[in-house]
């Protein structure tokens, strides 16, 4: 029985998945795809074209349900390896990152919670999203206890009912449900905790302002030195009394440069504009910092 606090949260129209772990379709496929990485000592780039033989019989698997829980156990396991050959074997529709699971979490919030850059950079870079269950600070929190919560009742339960029962196919059963629950507790705990240690992040570095043309300006920026142990997930740029930059994209695929760009009507030519930009991650906005030069202008 779930607790009231995740009835309060009215995650039931998003659920897929009805228990702690991945079902076995799914766990088969994490599996078959971890076994390529480590059964062996070949490089991920071996595997990686290897692995062109296999994409369309394993293409024929239900593939939206069962890829998109081996994505969610993949970045629980953090096996960055095993997410860079789902993401060559499917495409991020087929993966359906960004539809919660039972828990209301998806594939970016878990990396994002575990403090895995790495797997949360990659996810970003394919257009992956944060839960929309997640409004504001205390919504999160509050979910969070409440995964905790509730695996710390199901280990409860199910460690008096493997006490009880003693030797038997059921009991058996119920320890792999046991072990499976208590890893899941490990997990929420975790995530929980990385939530409580994080903070908003820094002002991002390196902030400069261009005129690239008569009706354009384009502010470049790198990532903060430190971000409180908790992942960048946006960027914004604000002009002082005007409207805000709106164009953010990743310079030269790096993850930590970016730039916004802004195409001004010609009428505005010539109009100085004061510009600065803000990091974002799970704990809310960083402050803004100011360009180099502060302002600019449009111009030929």
């Amino acid at each position: 029985k779930m607790t009231q606090q995740m009835q309060n949260l009215n995650l039931s129209q998003t659920k897929k998945n009805s228990g702690p772990s991945s079902p076995n379709a799914a766990k088969r496929l994490y599996r078959n795809l971890s076994e390529k990485l480590k059964g062996s000592h070949a490089s991920f780039d071996e595997v990686y074209f290897r692995a062109k033989s296999d994409r369309l019989s394993l293409r024929k698997t239900s593939v939206n349900l069962q890829c998109n829980e081996a994505m969610f156990e993949a970045v629980e396991q953090q096996d960055l390896d095993a997410v860079h050959l789902l993401l060559y074997q499917y495409t991020p529709e087929e993966l359906d990152l960004n539809t919660p699971n039972s828990e209301g979490l998806t594939p970016l919030d878990i990396a994002i919670l575990t403090n895995n850059v790495p797997i949360a950079r990659i996810l970003l870079r394919i257009g992956a999203k944060e839960s929309p269950h997640f409004v504001n600070m205390e919504s999160r929190s509050m979910h969070l206890s409440a995964l905790v919560q509730e695996a710390q009742q199901r280990v409860s339960e199910l460690s008096a009912q493997v006490m009880s029962e003693g030797l038997s196919m059921d009991n058996t059963d119920k320890e792999k449900q046991l072990k499976a629950w208590e890893w899941r507790y490990r997990l929420y705990k975790r995530m929980k905790a990385g939530y409580e240690h994080a903070r908003a992040p820094e002002a991002p570095t390196n902030v400069c302002l261009m005129v690239t043309s008569s009706t354009s300006l384009t502010v470049t920026f790198q990532e903060p030195l430190s971000v409180n142990s908790a992942v960048v997930t946006k960027y914004k740029g604000t002009g002082f009394g005007h409207r805000s930059f709106t164009s953010l994209k990743n310079e030269e695929g790096s993850m930590r440069s970016y730039l916004l760009a802004e195409t001004f009507p010609m009428h505005l030519q010539g109009q100085i504009y004061y510009t600065r930009v803000s990091a974002y991650n799970m704990k809310g906005w960083g402050p803004p910092q100011t360009t180099t030069p502060a302002c600019a202008a449009p111009s030929s």
